[in-house]
């Protein structure tokens, strides 16, 4: 996931930038904190987020990019990290000493620096309380025989817990389903979660190799060269997996997985035209997936490369823009601070693209050289959940969706609310409900349907100032 300061192309983990106030509202001893202190509300923020609250869940973590709730009775919830442990949290909000699963050993080294790589999906089986599996996708180092200087390797895996027991994952159970060579160290999405029709819907990121291959970051997001572009379209080549939502049956087709009948690139009309796995594509970062409970769409988040952050309702298979659009706007790779008016709109078939249901502008439009007219909201779109809970009624419908930070200099994350709309193409009105003195770095839901806001102090997954925080209505 990338966040722009500048020209530069600035993830999670930079150890050299200007550290990060503890707050004082969440200082020392955690407690409810109201939003009306809080937020920094626009002029048409609705009435209700005056009776909305956080209430602290768990603290003392390192970058909190996921939350489960396993079906199994325990009542207890899996915090998932981006440094590779995923933590339990007891019916009583204790964090365990003893890890549900450490995937530190299987990963590649990560860094107290420009660091978007480590542990970025997770997923339980939809029967993990009887067979105890569990899905990852994670950085792993370079395998052998991958391409010279390649960044490293993602694996799609299949880890379980022992027999009659689901307290922990056993490491030595992995199955790897995918590997992927990586190019880059960005761009890598990370978006894994089962749909209610029981597959695995797996995000990768377009490979980010227009910003170099390699270690380093050569080029950054506004001085990429001609001669790199070509790479931005591995997104739009349905025979590559870079850039795409993958839908995958692991339930059958061992030691591998099968590929259901209804992919598009399966049966029908494009069969034989893409990788039986792809589902949709046209992204440059899925980084979150979140399916709606009501419907069985599913929301995912795009972090924009230049101006423009959206999320998209993903209810089929699709072509969703990048990098002929970001977002609904057009793009310019050379010249991205002011793009075109007009372009073309459709695929290299004539089909039209997708548009999403949000977008905003982030802080880069408000760079003295973009010409747009307009200020930036925020930094980098992290979440996109609709609520489906029953505690929080004037939410009970609307989308939800988190920004990293409105500063990147100082913690600023923002919540905001988006209403439906009926009218298909358009796009969503997006309401700011808060912003707190910490980076959002996901959403994340239990199994009623509440909302759970993960947070981190710091730049990347290092340190402890992650938390944990449940959206609640004050009684």
């Amino acid at each position: 996931m990338g966040f722009r300061r500048g020209g530069a192309v600035i993830v999670f983990g930079l150890a050299n930038a200007v550290r990060p106030r503890t707050p004082p509202q969440i200082e020392s001893q955690m407690r409810i904190l109201p939003l009306s202190l809080l937020a920094l509300l626009s002029a048409s923020a609705p009435a209700y987020c005056q009776s909305l609250a956080l209430d602290p869940v768990a603290e003392g973590l390192t970058a909190p990019l996921h939350l489960e709730q396993p079906v199994d009775g325990s009542g207890r919830k899996l915090i998932v990290q981006q440094d590779g442990v995923v933590k339990v949290l007891s019916r009583n909000n204790k964090v365990a000493d003893e890890p549900f699963l450490d995937l530190r050993p299987r990963m590649r080294k990560l860094e107290r620096d420009f660091e978007e790589r480590g542990l970025l999906g997770f997923a339980l089986h939809p029967d993990f309380s009887k067979n105890g599996r569990v899905y990852v996708s994670y950085s792993a180092p370079l395998r052998q025989g991958a391409p010279q200087n390649w960044n490293y390797t993602r694996r799609i895996s299949e880890l379980s817990t022992a027999p009659g027991d689901l307290s922990k994952v056993l490491l030595e159970s992995e199955r790897v389903l995918i590997e992927i060579d990586w190019p880059s160290r960005k761009h890598n999405g990370g978006a894994l979660a089962f749909g209610p029709d029981g597959f695995l819907y797996v995000g990768l990121g377009d490979g980010g190799v227009s910003h170099g291959v390699g270690e380093k970051v050569q080029w950054e997001a506004f001085d990429v060269p001609a001669a790199a572009l070509s790479w931005d379209h591995l997104a739009q080549d349905t025979q590559s997996l870079f850039g795409k939502i993958l839908r995958l049956d692991v339930d059958h087709g061992f030691p591998g997985y099968a590929v259901p009948r209804d992919n598009p690139f399966v049966s029908g009309p494009q069969a034989g035209l893409g990788k039986p796995e792809v589902w949709a594509s046209g992204f440059r970062n899925p980084f979150r997936l979140a399916f709606d409970r009501a419907d069985g769409s599913s929301y995912v988040t795009a972090v924009a490369e230049t101006l423009w952050e959206s999320a998209y309702r993903v209810a089929g298979p699709g072509n969703f823009g990048w990098p002929l659009l970001e977002g609904t706007h057009c793009v310019d790779r050379l010249n991205p601070r002011q793009p075109p008016k007009a372009c073309r709109k459709t695929d290299a078939s004539g089909q039209p693209l997708e548009l999403p249901v949000v977008e905003y502008a982030n802080m880069q439009a408000s760079h003295p050289d973009t010409k747009l007219g307009i200020e930036g909201v925020g930094t980098a779109i992290t979440g996109a959940r609709m609520y489906r809970g029953q505690e929080i009624e004037p939410l009970r419908g609307k989308l939800l969706v988190s920004d990293w930070s409105a500063s990147f200099k100082e913690p600023s994350g923002q919540l905001f609310v988006a209403q439906p709309n009926p009218q298909p193409g358009q796009l969503w009105d997006l309401k700011r409900l808060l912003q707190i003195d910490a980076r959002i770095i996901s959403l994340a839901e239990d199994a009623d349907g509440e909302i759970y806001v993960l947070t981190n102090e710091t730049f990347g997954p290092y340190g402890t100032t992650g938390k944990v925080w449940r959206l609640v209505e004050k009684r």
